[in-house]
Parts: C-alpha cells; structure tokens; sequence
C-alpha cells in the first residue's frame, strides 16, 4: 500500500495515470490539490508502494494533467491544466524530468470566460488533430457552457481547437471522456453525458451520437488500452461494457481437490474432481477428455450440467500419477450461449487445462527440511503400499 506520509491536512485527488508509453515514467503518476485549491503536488508510486513527490506549486492551482506523444505542438512528456479560475487559469507543460513550465497564465478558449475540465484525454488517434481533448463543463457560475475541445500547440502558450460548440449547461453536462486508438472502442471520442445519464459518441465534426443509456448518476468513464473494453462508473458501481459479439465467456473459478501446490494429493486415492464456474453452462461427457501421464486415456463420467459445477468420476481413481483434465469450449454458458473462456483471457473461447497430480506423502519441510524419525516411517509406510 503506497501512503504519502506528508500530504495536506484535506488532500483531493485531482488525477491518476498510469504512464504506460513511457512519455515520462512508466509508473503511477497522481496530482493532489489542497482541498481549497492553494496548491498542486505531482506524485509518483513505483510497484513496491514508494510515493515520490516530484513538485510542488502554489497559488491558487489544481492542475488535470496528462501524458503527450510530442505532436501538435504538445511535448513529449504532459500537459497541464488548472482547473482553478483564481490566479488565472493556468497551462502548463512538463517534460521527461518533471520539470514544469508555464506557458500561458491566463488559458481559456476565445469568446470564453472560463472553463471548468472534467476530462482530459490525449487524441491517440490523430483524427481530433493529435491535441489534448477536454470536455469543459463551466457550470458553476462562470459563463455557464460546456462545450469540447482539443488544446493543441501548449509549448508556446496553447490553442483551442473547438470540437464541440459551446451549448448552455441545461443541454449537455460530460463527466468524462476516454478515446482509443483501436480495438472495437477505437477512432471516436466517447463522452459521459450526465443530464441523459447515457454515453455518447463525439464524431470529429461535434456531431453527437447516443451509444448507451440506462445508467443511473452516470460520471466516469475508461477505455481499456488494447480498445475492446469499456469500464463505466455510476451510482450503481462499476460497469464492464464490450461491444456486441465480444461478451465473455464463462470461466473457471477454482477446482476440487486443490491446494497452494497446485492441485497435488497426498494420502488416499481419489475418485472424483470437481470443477466449478463462474456461472452455469451446458455440457457433456464429449466436453471433457482425460489423459495419464502416459497420455492414455482415463474413463470417466461428467454430471451437474445447467449448473455451475461439474463432478467428474473416474473409472480409475487418480493415484501415484498426473490426470490431465481438458475442457473443451463447447461448454456454453446457459445465460448466454457464449463458448468457455477456458484461457481466461476476458473473451469467450479457449479449453481449460487443469492438472491433477496424486504423490506420496513426505515430511521434509519439518524440522527444517531435516530428516527425522517422521520422514523414516513414512517412506517405510509409502514403501510397503507401493506408493514410492
């Protein structure tokens, strides 16, 4: 667990990333304002938990920051911008070394008075112009639009491309927005939209699209990085959202017998494996094959099918020897129909290969992997039931 051992008396996260690129430092990367907006720290947390702050800047900022690629006219390091109208509206860039500029003290739109971020995106996909997309929702008193747009040219002071038109809050309020260079999310602007709580495409032009609805208290959203996996926050939690077709499948959950060892036995021989799911599928003996560690087949007999468990018998119970157990995807998901996702990679397809091993028992890890009186009879026991 990563703890910042000084941080503000009333900290607010402003933003988390993950540089996965590697613009700056494939780590963590956090800002964290001071609950009255008088300060910005820049945080990163490497994989062991360590927090490092890397800056500090005062008066009146909370900077949205992020990672930029070094095209239209962006660095190759971060953007950042000052959600805060106090002291100007700030942006800033920094580079590989986490050194800040300031580059514009006083950054707005032409014809605006303020802007209010709630997303903050890099345009991965060149189609918006390669800038940094924002959704600007400027509802608390200021010029009261909200509108889209891409900041592009942030070295020498920032433009702003306008994507979407400013409308009056009572049309539109985005929460966020995410965008994806590929994948079946990839090459268009997905937004939050709060007063319709639905999801909505934003189309190069600013033609706005509905892409989902139902949600309730919608606000954030997140696409993953290879683009076929949407995550989507309201008040009802955490919602994964793929598109049609890609729906997972089912998947193994654990199996019986099993132990931290990976399914080894000691002891007496076993008759019987069960493997359950994740939810209830369909399935029969052709399913399912079981080998030896000969690779001769096992005989056995698979029940609980419409369910979420499968009790496997064995003609021949599993002792002194490893049972390849394989499960084939034509096991379907009652619910749903879709094929198992035995690989267990989120998409439906795939057979799962578990393994069984029956051994001997032994008593080398006490006292301290030392032999003793206790490994003595239990080799002269193995010995004397033909189990080595």
């Amino acid at each position: 667990m990563a703890v910042w051992s000084d941080a503000p008396a009333n900290p607010r996260i402003v933003r988390v990333r993950f540089d996965k690129q590697g613009h700056v430092e494939p780590v963590v990367h956090a800002t964290v304002s001071e609950i009255t907006f008088t300060s910005t720290t820049y945080l990163t947390f490497d994989e062991t938990g360590v927090v490092t702050p890397r800056w500090t800047r005062n008066g009146s900022v909370w900077f949205d920051f992020e990672f930029t690629a070094g095209v239209a006219g962006n660095p190759l390091g971060a953007v950042l911008l000052d959600g805060n109208s106090t002291g100007g509206t700030q942006l800033a860039t920094m580079d590989s070394g986490y050194v800040v500029s300031v580059t514009n003290g006083e950054s707005i739109p032409a014809g605006r008075t303020d802007t209010d971020g709630t997303g903050f995106r890099a345009d991965v996909t060149g189609l918006y112009g390669g800038g940094v997309l924002l959704t600007d929702v400027d509802c608390n008193g200021g010029d009261d639009l909200t509108a889209v747009y891409a900041i592009e040219n942030a070295l020498t002071g920032g433009t702003y491309a306008e994507i979407s038109a400013p409308v009056p809050c009572g049309t539109r309020s985005y929460g966020d927005l995410d965008i994806a260079a590929s994948g079946d999310f990839g090459g268009v602007i997905f937004v939050t939209e709060r007063l319709a709580d639905e999801i909505q495409q934003v189309a190069p032009d600013g033609t706005h699209t509905t892409w989902a609805t139902g949600f309730v208290g919608i606000d954030s959203l997140s696409i993953s990085p290879d683009g076929n996996s949407m995550y989507v926050g309201d008040l009802n939690g955490v919602w994964l959202v793929r598109a049609a077709g890609n729906e997972p499948g089912p998947v193994v959950l654990t199996h019986e017998p099993n132990d931290a060892g990976g399914s080894h036995l000691t002891g007496e021989p076993t008759a019987f494996f069960r493997v359950i799911f994740n939810e209830a599928v369909s399935f029969t003996d052709s399913d399912v094959t079981i080998t030896n560690s000969n690779g001769d087949p096992v005989g056995f007999d698979a029940s609980g099918s419409a369910s979420q468990f499968m009790l496997i018998g064995l003609a021949e119970p599993l002792h002194r020897d490893a049972y390849t157990v394989t499960i084939a995807d034509t096991v379907t998901a009652i619910a749903t129909g879709e094929p198992l996702d035995g690989d267990n990679d989120g998409f439906a397809g795939g057979d799962a290969v578990l393994v069984f091993t029956h051994r001997c028992e032994a008593d080398l890890s006490e006292p301290e992997g030392l032999l003793d009186l206790s490994d003595i009879n239990l080799f002269v026991e193995s010995f004397l039931s033909g189990c080595p």
